[in-house]
């Protein structure tokens, strides 16, 4: 690196007006290395001193029972002999050995001799050790050593120890300060004056510090705080350059929400979308929409009015077909955004169909390529495609600005077709209200004319015959049923929509004795609509299921076999099989095409037209909710002009389980 440190090209302030006085850090630095230094010196100095405490107390201890095993012999030969003279000297040799202050003995006949002076109570170690001649107990030999020369000695250690650190500490630390100094702080000044002094108009002036250039690989902290600065008076210079793009891609959106907020009808003008982008964004461009797995091309631009044609041409001949190879086609299906810089003519060919593709596309001028999705709510709905006739036109910036274009596309497209699915959904209700009056009313009405036709006859006193009332009170409550089964229907479906589940009563039953029970109970309608029932009912059939919704299927097929049944014969089977029973209804009636059968069972799913054959809609998507909550499915055949067959297959379930 140059030693030479060239500051910004304007002016800088004095160094000294920046520059805190008295290198506080170095003074910090200071402070805390000696802080530390002496908090480690104590914390040693405290160790090494219980260690020495404890060496100290422990060769006392050894002292001692030397004593017992050297002196406790010849003290009690002397006591035994009654040798005064020679128990004094051997007392006195006792209180010679270093920290033993006292040594005294008293003998069993009362006599005590001790030699040295009796030591402090509360530093004082007693021993006190048995004397005897063979087995007769003769005394006792009591030694006393004080702790006082063992806190003297260390306490002198102490001191020595605190004031050889505390000097090694304060050398080590002025020695420190004066690195920080040279090596650090200085750098550091530096480095502020050049960022106080950097601006828009020095930019181009680097930060060189004043010291010797580190090895390869070798620099240190201050190296990469340099070289941090530099990056970012790199990083400065490069947003400033990009300061323009920016602000072009900025009004670039915004131009582009413009026109999407002008129509609800986001396909008309998408092409407008894409002349925006060409020129800014590409030479030319096109946006392809994904309906039902099909690709259509909504809108194409060129930045050339006369290849305008050539577009055109390249939709006519090759559109994105559903298995096509084409990257609009990929991203739009699954794969992520797609950037070439450069289209290579091997990599044109791997995107063509033939030759004349292949010329048509290099006639239109592809260089680079650059394709984003259209995702909405995480649902692809197409991809847009921007194309330029100059190589390596497309990078990171341009990938953004393409997909913040294509994500503000797609929220338009989305809410467009979200709006036009709340129209379809209000108009839905509309129709399924009126349809739900005229249901509710056709039982309505002639339960109400037969209660007027009784309540005049009852004024004008004419006779009621017990048989004509009967027959009107049966007729009275069929219709009443017939209007529960609707409120019923209408529970279930806003039950479901709510997102619970149908609660299933389950016992023990046969279905056969239960489909026995409906046809005699819809036995006058089955006569009234001239269809010949031809039943099957093989047994036992026996489930665990639940009664009344069980009833609820067997009713709503029967009478959709009714409705679209034109008169003809019905069969209604039921088959016990292995762990499973099956129940078949088919009609020979009109009958329904293929792609009608899947929509049959939604909700207000139709297969012929509401005027003709009236109804809910709302039959077959209840009674597929109610098999498959027995754990069954329910399955259809039909051919326009056949008829069609239901069949619903039932496992027996098991008994529900006691609560509690």
């Amino acid at each position: 690196m140059d030693s030479r440190a060239p500051s910004p090209p304007s002016a800088p302030p004095e160094r000294g007006a920046w520059r805190i006085p008295g290198n506080r850090l170095g003074r910090r630095l200071l402070v805390a290395i000696v802080l530390f230094s002496l908090a480690a010196s104590l914390v040693s100095t405290a160790v090494q001193l219980a260690a020495d405490y404890r060496g100290e107390v422990h060769a006392l201890d050894e002292r001692l029972e030397q004593l017992r095993l050297s002196y406790a012999q010849s003290v009690a030969q002397s006591l035994w002999s009654l040798d005064e003279a020679p128990l004094r000297i051997q007392l006195e040799g006792m209180t010679t050995l270093p920290d033993v202050v006292q040594a005294e003995v008293d003998s069993a006949l009362g006599t005590h001799y001790a030699a040295g002076a009796a030591p402090g109570t509360e530093q004082a170690v007693v021993r006190s050790i048995p004397l005897h001649h063979g087995p007769l107990f003769l005394g006792t030999l009591r030694v006393s050593a004080t702790l006082e020369g063992i806190h003297a000695r260390l306490g002198e250690r102490v001191l020595v120890t605190l004031a050889t650190h505390a000097a090694q500490t304060f050398l080590i630390a002025l020695f420190v300060l004066f690195v920080v100094q040279r090596m650090v702080t200085q750098h550091l000044a530096t480095m502020a004056d050049y960022t106080r002094g950097l601006g828009p108009a020095h930019l181009d002036s680097p930060l060189v510090l004043r010291r010797r250039a580190p090895a390869p690989g070798g620099g240190d902290e201050l190296d990469e705080v340099c070289s941090a600065i530099n990056e970012m008076r790199e990083s400065l210079r490069q947003e400033l350059g990009e300061r323009q793009r920016s602000e072009a891609a900025n009004a670039l959106l915004a131009e582009a929400g413009e026109v999407l907020l002008t129509s609800l009808e986001v396909e008309k003008v998408l092409p407008r979308v894409a002349s925006l982008c060409v020129g800014a964004l590409a030479d030319w461009c096109v946006i392809d929409l994904l309906e039902d797995g099909e690709m259509r091309r909504v809108g194409g631009a060129h930045v050339d009015a006369a290849k305008r044609p050539l577009l055109d041409e390249l939709q006519r001949r090759y559109p994105p077909g559903p298995g096509s190879a084409s990257p609009p086609a990929h991203v739009a299906r699954q794969g992520p955004p797609v950037v070439v810089v450069h289209v290579t003519d091997e990599k044109l060919r791997a995107m063509v169909v033939d030759e004349a593709h292949f010329q048509l596309a290099r006639a239109l001028g592809i260089q680079s390529m650059l394709v984003v999705p259209l995702v909405a709510r995480e649902h692809r709905l197409g991809a847009i495609t921007f194309v330029s006739a100059s190589p390596g036109r497309y990078g990171p910036a341009e990938l953004a600005l393409a997909r913040e274009l294509a994500s503000r596309a797609a929220i338009a497209l989305d809410n467009a077709r979200l709006y036009r699915h709340a129209e379809q959904a209000i108009r839905l209700r509309d129709v399924f209200l009126a349809v739900a009056a005229h249901e509710l009313r056709t039982p309505l009405l002639p339960l109400q004319l037969r209660l007027q036709s009784l309540l005049r006859r009852s004024r004008s006193g004419a006779p009621l015959e017990p048989a004509r009332l009967l027959e009107e009170v049966a007729a009275a409550e069929r219709q009443t049923k017939q209007l529960g089964q609707l409120v019923d229907q209408l529970l279930d479906v806003s039950h479901l929509s709510a997102g619970h589940a149908l609660e299933l009563r389950r016992r023990r039953m046969d279905l056969g004795e239960l489909v026995a029970a409906v046809l005699e109970e819809m036995g006058p309608r089955l006569a009234a609509s001239g269809s010949e029932v031809r039943r099957e009912l093989n047994g036992p059939a026996v489930g665990w299921w639940d009664a009344r919704r069980l009833e609820q299927v067997v009713t709503g097929l029967l009478l959709n076999a009714l409705k679209f049944g034109e008169g003809r014969p019905i069969d209604v089977r039921v088959t016990p099989g292995d762990g499973t029973v099956r129940l078949v209804v088919g009609d020979h009636g009109i009958g329904m095409p293929e792609d009608e059968r899947e929509r049959l069972f939604e909700r207000f799913g139709r297969g012929v037209p509401v005027r003709h054959y009236g109804g809910l809609g709302l039959g077959l998507y209840l009674t597929r909710q109610l098999v498959a909550a027995h754990g069954g499915h329910i399955s259809v055949e039909s051919r326009p002009g056949e008829g069609s067959t239901f069949t619903v297959e039932l496992p027996v379930g098991e008994a529900p389980r006691a609560v509690g």
